[in-house]
């Protein structure tokens, strides 16, 4: 907020809302219940078009900039499992134990997607003789450690807590995505992303998976020259991102259009901000 509020046009009031998480706040804006708010482009994408986790279209979005941070899909598997990739869970029908959080939030939409996408689902695990749990982070973590599970799927940064804890105290391996399960994974908007090495505890090496990132969103009210004032604070404060949150560091105002940064169609005040820098053409 610090980074905009000084720069929208006189008398423009700038209010800090509760944060409705990255499938929700494509809701609340939708909804006019907040101008602006934070998404992710994969979820930007299911909202726009209807699918996943929303019901209806919603077509009045728009994207202002994106491309904020880097999230990644980790996928662990537990030595003792002996999983050398999720393909197998589908090709030698494996009964494994995966734990996932609660139905309807952005990882377990993944988890979904990327079963999918390898020949599998819930349906196929439980008929091969294996088990699918919703629950907690907590719990997920014992089940690791305690070996009641064998496989879990999470949206992740840098030093995320949930899996730093996994990574700590579960013995277990990060599992890749194949090319071909990337390139299908496309379709419900997710991008290739490789997890650095030495990311997490124990992963030594790259591992390709897939990923999105933060995007800033509006709706089509939103009224242009707001949502121009808007993308220029963003696009010229990036080093006040930076030293804000660290997390913020990666943002490259030059692809802050791009529709992989985004997931939705580009506001006009922010598409007139990108051309007139020459980034657009």
């Amino acid at each position: 907020g610090y980074v905009v509020r000084n720069d929208l046009p006189a008398a423009s009031v700038f209010d800090v809302l509760p944060y409705a998480g990255g499938v929700g706040n494509m809701n609340f804006v939708s909804k006019g219940y907040s101008e602006l708010g934070l998404g992710f482009p994969v979820t930007g994408k299911w909202a726009f078009e209807g699918q996943m986790a929303y019901d209806k279209k919603m077509p009045n979005l728009r994207g202002l900039a994106g491309g904020f941070d880097e999230y990644y899909v980790g996928i662990v598997a537990t030595k003792k499992s002996k999983i050398a990739s999720l393909e197998d869970v589908a090709k030698k029908k494996m009964g494994i134990n995966l734990p996932t959080v609660t139905k309807g939030g952005m990882a377990e939409f993944a988890t979904r997607q990327i079963l999918e996408a390898v020949g599998a689902s819930y349906k196929s695990i439980e008929s091969y003789g294996g088990k699918v749990t919703h629950t907690s982070f907590g719990v997920i973590t014992k089940m690791l450690v305690d070996g009641q599970a064998d496989v879990f799927m999470q949206v992740v940064t840098a030093g995320h807590p949930a899996m730093t804890e996994i990574a700590i105290t579960a013995d277990v391996v990060f599992l890749g995505l194949s090319d071909d399960v990337v390139k299908k994974l496309s379709a419900f908007g997710w991008v290739p992303a490789t997890l650095p090495a030495n990311t997490f505890k124990g992963q030594t090496a790259p591992v390709q998976t897939i990923g999105t990132t933060t995007s800033l969103i509006a709706s089509d009210k939103l009224p242009n020259e707001v949502a121009y004032a808007v993308t220029k604070a963003l696009c010229e404060n990036r080093e006040n991102l930076g030293k804000g949150h660290a997390g913020l560091k990666p943002f490259n105002p030059q692809t802050g259009w791009k529709p992989e940064n985004l997931g939705l169609p580009l506001h006009p005040g922010a598409e007139k901000y990108f051309k007139e820098k020459g980034w657009l053409k």
